[in-house]
């Protein structure tokens, strides 16, 4: 998805425009470019920083950045192509838009990535690569908002079921608290019945051993009256 990573060369010629820093910079850029042709990225990034360090270079910059792009850090390629849009003059600018958008979109931003892929198409309207990537970044930006969509709403149910949860934990407890007021109830009522029970068993044995004692006096009264009889009726003989 990498366009224009082809570095930017100096020419020899313009070299007796520039003091030592330059002659030394474009020295450290000449090297770099050999790196990144062999491939050798980290190499070749070492040197593109020197370079700008000794002299900032819009295509150095750029080409920093493809060095960095190529070694998967797409966050850090990001800031030197953002750099070299700065940089870089007229049209020249929509190549590091462009990289720029491609380094988003593998870092899956791609609401950046399409701001990038615009302004690419702002500076040329004509760069079809940059309109094909422009359909991809929204493709994955509808995709992306709708698993977060997806994902808030699963975050939402699950907030609800554990609400739903917390109010049927709360209508067991009160439910077991009533069943255990019931029971403590229940077990008061039959203490109070036992005890009732108790009682009323007290209460007729004492009516119980009066009536047996009244009728123990009937039947001593009864036996007396007999006796008397009986004596009456031998004195009269």
């Amino acid at each position: 998805m990498v366009k224009w990573i082809s570095v930017f060369l100096i020419t020899l010629g313009s070299l007796s425009l520039f003091g030592q820093s330059a002659n030394q910079a474009h020295s450290l850029r000449l090297k770099a470019d050999k790196s990144y042709d062999r491939k050798n990225y980290s190499k070749a990034e070492e040197d593109y920083r020197r370079a700008t360090i000794v002299e900032e270079d819009e295509k150095g910059t750029f080409n920093l950045g493809n060095a960095i792009f190529n070694q998967s850090r797409y966050e850090e390629a990001a800031r030197q192509y953002e750099r070299a849009a700065e940089l870089l003059p007229g049209n020249e600018k929509s190549k590091a838009y462009y990289n720029l958008g491609n380094a988003h979109f593998l870092n899956n931003k791609y609401e950046e990535a399409v701001e990038a892929y615009k302004k690419s198409l702002r500076v040329n309207p004509n760069d079809l690569d940059a309109k094909q990537n422009l359909m991809m970044a929204l493709q994955q930006q509808n995709l992306q908002e709708q698993q977060q969509q997806q994902q808030q709403d699963q975050q939402e149910q699950d907030e609800n079921n554990e609400d739903q949860q917390d109010q049927e934990q709360q209508q067991q407890q009160q439910q077991d608290q009533q069943q255990q007021q019931q029971d403590q109830n229940q077990d008061g009522e039959e203490q109070q019945q036992e005890q009732l029970e108790q009682k009323l068993s007290k209460e007729q044995a004492m009516q119980l051993l009066e009536i047996i004692e009244e009728e123990d006096k009937k039947v001593q009264e009864k036996i007396r009256r007999q006796q008397a009889g009986e004596k009456k009726q031998s004195k009269d003989w």
